[in-house]
């Protein structure tokens, strides 16, 4: 039966306490993200008895809206419908100190509050052009010459998500903070000039009126741009209070990049790049340690990560390994675990049960998690929901992780593991051993998930008595 889509979107705003109570709102591939004044006026119960709802999270200093491959209808229909704005004013009350213990958020949720905002957006673009290097790779040892201008654009397509994410971002966190969008775009072109690169290869000092200016390609990064906008916000701030409004159309930007440009150059640039640099230096401290290490702790907590969104908190970090060492062996190696898992579980519950509701959100649920690599309806809808298939996923994941660690297998685009992804784990160098244990990963991972939900079982009754013929 087809989902009425205002219908929903009518229970998703009211449950949220009114259109007035939601700051501000965005969606992923399936959650409904939202910041909200005061989370008393929510009645999140009510969402999450709603059989169109998959879930309901209370993480990262919001509340997220678990719909599934539909919420991109139902979010444009919220838009067009309440016309709801972000509202900076309720921004400025929640972070306001008072007595409402909802407008208290910590400084962990802050900053995955942020980075969903930030970063959530621009990820299927990223994914979009890892998949296209990766098909290059496929097309190189089909016999594409890698001296033709066909392989030259292909690898263009491919490289320039990546290579202009301090744009993307730049533009992401001026919607995030409420400042001038073509200012901050224009700060995260600065980025990645072709000048300021230049400036690398040097092998001297720079400056900017006497003042360091830290050499660096600022290509591919994400906590610089992301640091420097968030400057700017104050920046701007401040002088839209000193210049008269006769004068602001011209001078207030002159004035902004003035005072920016020894900021973003010589303070927030550097220390975002020394804050990157920090994380990667840990992180191959533990790799050279203890390679099997990270991909086990990640693995093992994949579930919880997805479920709180946690996961968000690894993508900078990610995004400088591609940029440095050029692949990933932490997150998306372990989501091998997480993604393919949630296939093997829909399917077991799709085989098993005799609950025709169930079976209806079975099927789709591993379409869409084996296809796409999307997990939170099987996630949410299934594994929340029933219990025991949610240890099934556990106990699949582990594995994952215990055999990824052993194998030392490597992502080499950005892009989460899926059927049509698989090809980010083939090696540019043209070795094949990466993906042949990528794909007995995926293999173990699917007979372990579907194994364990069978032996595990579970309760299908909490989606009615509805069966299906036999």
């Amino acid at each position: 039966m087809a989902k009425n889509y205002n219908a929903l979107a009518d229970d998703i705003v009211k449950g949220l306490g009114g259109a007035d109570n939601i700051i501000k709102i965005f969606h992923c591939a399936t959650r409904v993200r939202t910041q909200l004044l005061n989370k008393d006026q929510a009645d999140l119960d009510a969402l999450k008895r709603n059989p169109d709802i998959l879930g309901v999270v209370e993480s990262a200093g919001g509340v997220q809206v678990v719909v599934g491959n539909d919420v991109a209808k139902v979010y444009d229909i919220i838009i067009n419908k309440f016309d709801i704005k972000e509202n900076i004013a309720g921004s400025e009350k929640l972070s306001a100190p008072s007595g409402d213990k909802t407008e208290k958020q910590g400084v962990l949720s802050m900053f995955l509050n942020v980075l969903s905002a930030i970063i959530g957006p621009a990820i299927p673009l990223i994914m979009c052009s890892g998949l296209i290097s990766a098909i290059l790779v496929i097309m190189t040892k089909l016999g594409l010459s890698t001296e033709g201008t066909t392989y030259t654009i292909i690898k263009m397509f491919g490289n320039a998500a990546l290579y202009f994410l301090p744009v993307f971002l730049a533009y992401t966190s001026a919607k995030k903070f409420g400042c001038d969008i073509m200012m901050s775009v224009f700060f995260g072109v600065i980025f990645i000039s072709p000048t300021l690169i230049g400036f690398t290869s040097l092998g001297g000092p720079v400056h900017l009126f006497g003042l360091p200016v830290k050499a660096v390609d600022y290509s591919s990064t994400v906590i610089p741009v992301i640091f420097t906008i968030w400057v700017f916000k104050y920046v701007e701030r401040f002088v839209e209070k000193i210049i008269p409004a006769a004068i602001k159309f011209v001078f207030k930007p002159l004035l902004c990049v003035i005072i920016m440009m020894p900021v973003m150059l010589c303070v927030t640039g550097p220390v975002g790049s020394y804050l990157g640099d920090a994380l990667l230096s840990v992180m191959g401290a533990v790799n050279s340690a203890a390679p099997w290490a990270t991909v086990l702790v990640i693995g093992s907590l994949a579930p919880l990560l997805v479920l709180t969104g946690m996961h968000l908190a690894l993508i900078p970090l990610v995004m400088t390994m591609f940029s440095t060492v050029g692949y990933d062996n932490m997150l998306f190696t372990a989501f091998i675990g997480m993604n393919f898992s949630q296939f093997g579980v829909a399917l077991a519950c799709l085989f098993k049960t005799k609950n025709k509701n169930l079976r209806t959100l079975a099927s789709s649920c591993a379409i869409t998690s084996f296809l796409a690599g999307v997990t939170e309806p099987t996630l949410y809808g299934i594994c929340v929901r029933m219990k025991r298939p949610l240890i099934a996923t556990w106990i699949a994941c582990v594995v994952n992780a215990v055999f990824c660690a052993i194998f030392s297998i490597k992502v080499f685009n950005f892009g989460a593991p899926s059927f049509f992804t698989m090809p980010i784990f083939m090696n540019p160098d043209g070795s094949m051993n990466n993906f042949y244990f990528a794909v007995a990963a995926v293999v173990i991972t699917i007979a372990v998930s579907f194994a364990a939900t069978w032996i595990l079982g579970f309760d299908d009754s909490v989606y009615g008595e509805e069966t299906a013929a036999s």
